[in-house]
């Protein structure tokens, strides 16, 4: 679906809706990020290493460098960090610790366990499987070449792979910029902190949605509860400079859900409108005038995680230039009986390997999910016991 004239899919299939979200996704522009802040950022440009990996011939052990056969006269110890200094003679050895260039001339690397001094007279004491060699020397560009693709653009950088930058000589990484997600809570009866009295429910929206935000690689903008109030959702989706603005709730058709009527006041355009899945099918995705998109969830929390994960994650992957791999997979240990209407997204843990749903699958529970090792997309026809199911990415777990 181009960006042009957006038609709009109604009760569209989980992977079709998929499909749109990262079709109407804006690419955010990159920035140069110090590697001691770039931890999960998203790599904008493939990653090339600026220097031979090793960079010089260097020892893997500790232990001598000798030339030519001994026993070996002891000379003055290679030093790490150093040059090794001008060449070794035949019948010389030298101390090198591990990592150290080693000089020209060395014809072979004696172990310190496999070599002995005695009056400044190094001997070699090897087992009998042993044979003098280079064979503890990592040459020059063993690992990497300058000018090797070290990372590629899309890469979501991890603490190995900011190593692995700074080894290859870089300070610095060019990344996409992170995009800001809005968040606005409709409904009355939400109420921001405290026990809830009778009649309203606590907001339990914000932190798990801020929370999804950060672990799909976007900024929590701001944070509003905004009740059933038209003009007020009208001026707070005006003003917003977010990325994507997220809505909860008001995605029905009732006499409170003014959620559609403020986006024909904006001008915005619906791209999706509901999804056949459950939970999570009255999900809207639209588009405002400028291109941004604003991505309208139910107000029932488990409805709102599949939600985001239909509509937002998927965005913002395209955004960032996050390179995403095939889906994971689950074999069943049940069966699961066929579902006309919609595809069903289900809680499941793992019971001797397989995935089970856990039965708290209703829109409103949280309790499945919080208990929960994934969530199962569990297709229409239903499933055979052992047949691999696709999982979806549990951005709500902390990693570790």
């Amino acid at each position: 679906m181009g960006r042009g004239a957006v038609t709009p899919l109604v009760r569209g299939h989980w992977h079709e809706v998929r499909a749109v979200a990262r079709g109407l996704a804006k690419p955010v522009a990159s920035e140069l990020v110090d590697l001691t802040h770039a931890a999960g950022r998203v790599l904008a440009d493939d990653l090339r290493s600026l220097v031979d990996l090793p960079s010089a011939d260097v020892t893997a052990m500790d232990g001598w460098a000798v030339a030519g056969p001994g026993p070996w006269t002891l000379r003055e110890r290679i030093v790490n960090g150093r040059p090794p200094g001008g060449p070794l003679l035949p019948g010389d050895a030298r101390g090198i610790g591990t990592g150290a260039v080693v000089p020209e001339g060395m014809t072979a690397l004696v172990r310190r366990e496999h070599g002995t001094v005695r009056e400044g007279v190094l001997h070699w004491t090897p087992p009998d499987d042993v044979r003098l060699s280079r064979r503890d020397v990592r040459p020059r560009g063993e690992e990497l070449r300058a000018g090797d693709v070290v990372l590629s653009a899309g890469t979501r950088l991890d603490p190995v792979s900011l190593a692995v930058s700074a080894s290859c000589g870089h300070d610095a990484v060019e990344v996409a910029r992170v995009p800001v997600v809005d968040l606005l809570v409709t409904g009355d009866e939400v109420v921001p902190r405290g026990v809830p009295a009778p009649g309203t429910i606590r907001d339990s929206i914000s932190p798990l949605l801020t929370g999804m935000t950060r672990a799909a690689g976007a900024a929590p903008g701001e944070v509003t509860l905004v009740g059933d109030d038209l003009p007020e959702l009208v001026r707070l989706l005006r003003s917003s400079t977010a990325a994507v603005v997220v809505t909860t709730g008001g995605t029905a058709v009732g006499e409170a859900d003014h959620l559609r009527e403020a986006l024909g006041i904006v001008g915005a355009t619906v791209a999706v409108d509901t999804i056949a899945v459950r939970p999570g099918g009255p999900t809207v995705l639209a588009v405002l005038p400028d291109g941004r998109l604003v991505a309208c969830l139910p107000g029932n929390p488990l409805a709102a995680v599949v939600g985001f994960l239909a509509v937002v994650h998927p965005a913002l992957a395209e955004m960032t230039g996050r390179r995403v791999g095939a889906p994971p997979s689950e074999v069943l240990g049940v069966a699961l009986e066929p579902f006309a209407r919609a595809t069903r997204i289900l809680p499941f843990t793992r019971v001797a390997g397989a995935a089970v749903p856990t039965g708290w699958d209703a829109s409103s529970m949280l309790r499945g999910l919080s208990a929960s090792d994934g969530l199962l997309v569990a297709p229409r026809e239903g499933s055979r016991e052992g047949e691999a199911l696709e999982v979806l990415e549990p951005l709500w777990r902390m990693p570790g």
